[in-house]
């Protein structure tokens, strides 16, 4: 009898969810062994109290599970000799696709010089697709430079170091062929201005000059910003994702052909007042636009947690007028095609502005 194919091992393993599974699966037998290792070290967390705080241990001690890694996310509040050890990992992973920096507002500079430069090394790799930066201080300007190689990045309060002119200079000289093409802004207020003014100087076009996704927190505390990037990526964006805390202003933007909204609820489970006035701000602002997604965004109790709606059927709304809303319970759910928009939702917001429309969550 001929021994089955290991292809079909690792198809089985696949579809296997859950490290202590994949471990036990890794025990079973030889053919078993490589597709469990790579599913358990495709995703590796380093870093202070992180999950896998003995990963690295590992890692150091089976050097060949480090071709594993795929995903990787680095905490900043770990030990010198932690940071020694990501180094070391950093310069040896290949094939990495997606890089996160998650600080808890601690400075970049916990890193240390060996890991920060292994950091850098790694943003030139050609695999890297994605990079994401959370809740860190101090971060180089040389690795927001470096950045525009990536196609898709994502910024959550960070802080920018700022650099002397003379060696600003330098660094824009060995900027890299930009590859940005997914930019997402987490804060663009008070926190993130030293990024926004690195991102919008005439020297830095890379970053705008062929985005074609842009997803961005809108806040009055932003002064601007968020406006002012929106209006640097006009020529190129197509899909615009935006969080609005208050009414939104909106430039221009010729090329987008789909937005979603982020409607964020409160404790009172009421829409925001100015809902309908986004609704018209957007119909003005996007002239092509075919597609509006909506998102319902239940803030919890608890400040800085989100939570998604999973879907319109975990929803108990209270409407005036329950045929015209229950059609947006169904939009809810999905796209909205803009010429049903235009027929449907102006009866919609005249409601709203007539009634008080609100929701709860229903118990699961």
């Amino acid at each position: 009898m001929s021994p089955l194919p290991q292809e079909l091992f690792n198809a089985i393993i696949d579809q296997v969810r859950g490290k202590e599974t994949l471990k036990a699966c890794a025990l079973v037998a030889t053919s078993f062994l490589p597709p469990s290792q790579r599913n358990l070290f495709r995703k590796v967390e380093l870093g202070g109290h992180s999950p896998g705080r003995g990963t690295s241990a590992t890692l150091a001690e089976f050097p060949h599970l480090v071709s594993y890694i795929r995903d990787l996310t680095i905490y900043l509040w770990g030990t010198a000799s932690e940071y020694l050890a990501v180094a070391v990992i950093l310069r040896s992973v290949q094939s990495i696709k997606s890089l996160t920096v998650f600080g808890r507002f601690r400075n970049w500079k916990r890193l240390g010089d060996e890991a920060s430069s292994a950091v850098l090394d790694c943003l030139s790799r050609p695999s890297l697709r994605r990079l994401a930066l959370s809740n860190v201080l101090g971060v180089p300007a040389a690795l927001i430079l470096a950045a525009t190689a990536i196609p898709v990045v994502e910024l959550k309060y960070i802080h920018v170091a700022r650099l002397r002119e003379d060696t600003s200079e330098q660094l824009h000289a060995s900027a890299p062929v930009p590859r940005l093409r997914h930019l997402i802004l987490g804060d663009a207020g008070s926190t993130d201005r030293p990024f926004c003014d690195f991102l919008l100087h005439p020297r830095n076009p890379a970053y705008t000059q062929q985005i074609e996704r842009l997803e961005i927190k809108i806040d009055q505390r932003s002064a601007n910003y968020d406006e002012r990037i929106m209006a640097a990526c006009a020529a190129t964006l197509k899909y615009l994702a935006v969080f609005p805390i208050d009414m939104i202003r909106l430039p221009l933007l010729p090329s987008v052909l789909g937005v979603e909204i982020k409607v964020w609820v409160g404790d009172d489970r009421r829409l925001p007042a100015f809902f309908s006035q986004n609704i018209s701000q957007i119909a003005s602002s996007l002239p092509l636009v075919e597609t509006i997604a909506l998102v319902f965004v239940i803030v919890p109790h608890h400040p800085g947690l989100e939570v998604d709606c999973p879907s319109s059927a975990h929803l108990s709304w209270i409407a005036p007028n329950s045929s015209i809303f229950g059609r947006f319970i169904v939009y809810s759910a999905g796209k909205i095609p803009s010429a049903t928009l235009a027929r449907s939702l102006t009866a919609l917001c005249t409601r709203w502005s007539q009634g008080c429309w609100g929701f709860g969550v229903q118990g699961s």
